[in-house]
């Protein structure tokens, strides 16, 4: 009878795939980050949601300040060529916006504030900016390619200046207000709410990591590299790389 007992205990213990204390662990794990999935979906549609404005109409409508831009001279204009510069115009033409009609700021000059102009110019274009826009042949005659310093990357950089900028104005218009946006304070709360949950139980640096850390990770595996990238690196001592990096560097 016990033999019995036993060999269905046995039988019952091999077919029941019971789950190790690894396994017990690991479904606790899933668990957990299929719920993290979860919570990250759920802040990414309030954010979709908030993120979509809706406007109603001011009535009436409300002035802030005042915004510049450039228009064609009168000459110009009133020549055969207007339609022309008008198209070169619509892809350089630049807006400002300031809160005294005449655009003109304090500047400290040799210790004492006078009032200085403020500087508005024509759009600079980057290669890839002028390659986008299509210019045509004669478009392309009144750009000239010159060499701008860059202070976000410290450096020179080859960018597309309009040599004639004097056939544009500056004109000076009213910014009005004619709509305004409706917040939804149910949807602010929720996805404060929600923030302030993850923020709490310090539940970021796992979401990020499940959504976009192995998303991102193949762009940074070395295996990804060209094999040449790779091959060159093996079966050198460190001494000969440093100097070969530093042999072209002075080259």
């Amino acid at each position: 009878m016990d033999k019995l007992f036993s060999d269905e205990l046995q039988y019952y213990i091999d077919t029941a795939r019971l789950k190790t204390a690894r396994q017990k662990r690991r479904a606790v794990i899933e668990g957990r980050d299929k719920a993290l999935l979860r919570l990250d979906k759920q802040e990414d549609a309030l954010w979709k949601r908030m993120s979509q404005p809706v406007y109603v109409p001011l009535q009436p409508p409300i002035q802030k300040g005042f915004y510049r831009f450039f228009v064609l001279r009168d000459d110009v204009a009133r020549g055969r060529q207007a339609s022309f510069f008008q198209g070169i115009l619509d892809k350089i033409n630049t807006q400002q916006h300031f809160h005294r009609r005449d655009f003109k700021k304090k500047k400290r000059v040799r210790g004492k504030k006078v009032w200085v102009d403020k500087e508005q110019r024509l759009k600079p274009l980057f290669q890839w900016e002028f390659d986008k826009h299509m210019f045509t042949k004669e478009e392309k005659a009144y750009f000239e390619l010159r060499m701008i310093r860059c202070e976000r990357k410290e450096r020179d950089i080859p960018t597309w200046i309009f040599t004639q900028p004097w056939r544009f104005v500056l004109r000076v218009r009213p910014y009005m207000l004619t709509h305004r946006r409706i917040v939804d304070p149910v949807l602010e709360t929720q996805l404060q709410e929600m923030r302030s949950y993850i923020d709490s139980c310090n539940l970021r640096p796992r979401m990020t990591w499940l959504t976009q850390s192995r998303s991102n990770s193949s762009a940074w595996r070395s295996w990804d590299r060209p094999l040449k990238a790779r091959e060159r690196y093996k079966k050198k001592p460190l001494l000969q790389l440093l100097q070969e990096e530093y042999y072209n560097n002075i080259d």
